[in-house]
């Protein structure tokens, strides 16, 4: 398994580059230049997603995560002032005079940094455009996201400007990473999407381009918002649903199998249970689509950044990470046993039947 400090330098370098809906490039190069390096065959859609694979022909199982965060577009710019457009969901109250830095679309560098001045928002009352009083010289197309220290880590915990969804990027491609150190070939396929966070728009061109088949399972990858009965360095959560949707119950069968008896064999190791309804994942376009989907989630503390009061960074807790990318290596290694787990559940369930059935045919 990939040393802890392997993955902290991954997850450092990751969170640390720039990225938006529709501006994920940065992140993309990296990934790619990840995989190259690996020695992992991959391919770029027409949308720009990263297909991934170890090896194996028929693809069992597909791991996914996105590779933006909330973030916004310069539309209009002048000397001092600039008008965006934004892409994503947060609270409109934590907007005005929130700080923000802004990014050359070219080259990733900062181009300056502002404040938010004034919002308008959709008829749902989401906001769509923003303007900005700006200290630096930008222009059409540049883009940002808000103004926060791209990574800190203090202890166990991870503080970043978006660890939403990088960290799961991060531990999808350690799992890929290991599958390849151990020479495995399973028929795994690891997916990198982009705009998730303005309507899973990467998500549906794969959907609609037929890139994965109908017969692979879907895992979403996400860090989601840690709610009641969830806490941070708990362990990975085997998520039931999302906000949308309740994911399909043979693949929480076969992910509680995995997670006990991984347990069984190394008692450090820590997992969860539970509806994060947090947000909407990307399990759930994919199960609509007629894929079976399921989730794990790393619990996130200010999820989209938002704080009590005000914009913060996001946190995750290395453990918790950690335990993800073993999960996903275990649940990897034996796809095949996702139609096994479900019928020793069954058996399990009619055993009591086989047993005593009888009885109720009889007359007292």
């Amino acid at each position: 398994m990939a040393a802890k400090s392997d993955l902290l330098r991954l997850l450092e370098q990751l969170l640390s580059l720039p990225t938006a809906p529709f501006h994920e490039r940065f992140v993309s190069s990296f990934l790619c230049a990840e995989l190259k390096a690996g020695g992992i065959d991959f391919l770029l859609d027409e949308y720009g997603n990263i297909v991934a694979t170890d090896g194996g022909s028929e693809c069992l199982l597909a791991c996914v995560a996105h590779m933006d965060h909330p973030g916004f577009e310069i539309i209009h710019a002048t000397a001092t002032t600039a008008e965006a457009a934004w892409y994503g969901g947060v609270d409109a109250k934590y907007f005005i005079g929130a700080r923000v830095v802004i990014y050359d679309r070219a080259s990733g560098a900062i181009r300056a940094r502002g404040t938010i001045a004034t919002i308008t928002k959709d008829p749902l009352g989401r906001v769509e455009k923003m303007a900005l009083s700006v200290n630096g010289r930008v222009e059409t197309g540049d883009f940002g996201t808000w103004n926060l220290a791209p990574y800190r880590r203090q202890g166990e915990l991870i503080h970043t400007k978006g660890a939403d969804d990088l960290v799961g990027c991060a531990a999808i491609l350690t799992m890929l990473k290991e599958l390849k150190r151990r020479g495995l070939k399973k028929g795994i396929r690891a997916v990198f999407t982009r705009a998730e966070e303005q309507g899973f728009i990467g998500t549906l061109g794969m959907i609609r381009g037929g890139a994965l088949r109908q017969s692979a399972k879907i895992i979403s990858v996400e860090t989601s918002k840690a709610l009641p009965g969830v806490v941070l360095g708990g362990g990975p959560v085997i998520r039931l649903g999302d906000r949308a949707s309740m994911f399909d119950h043979r693949m929480v069968v076969f992910m509680d199998r995995v997670a006990r008896e991984l347990q069984k064999g190394d008692k450090s190791f820590r997992f969860q249970r539970r509806v994060m309804d947090g947000g909407t994942c990307e399990a759930t376009p994919y199960q609509l689509s007629g894929h079976v989907s399921g989730g794990v989630a790393i619990p996130l503390r200010n999820y989209h950044n938002q704080g009590t009061t005000r914009i913060g960074a996001e946190g995750v807790h290395i453990k918790d990470v950690e335990g993800a990318v073993r999960f996903l290596v275990e649940m990897a290694i034996r796809p095949e046993d996702f139609e096994s787990a479900t019928e020793e559940l069954r058996r399990r369930i009619e055993s009591g039947w086989v047993k005593y059935g009888g009885r109720l045919l009889k007359k007292e």
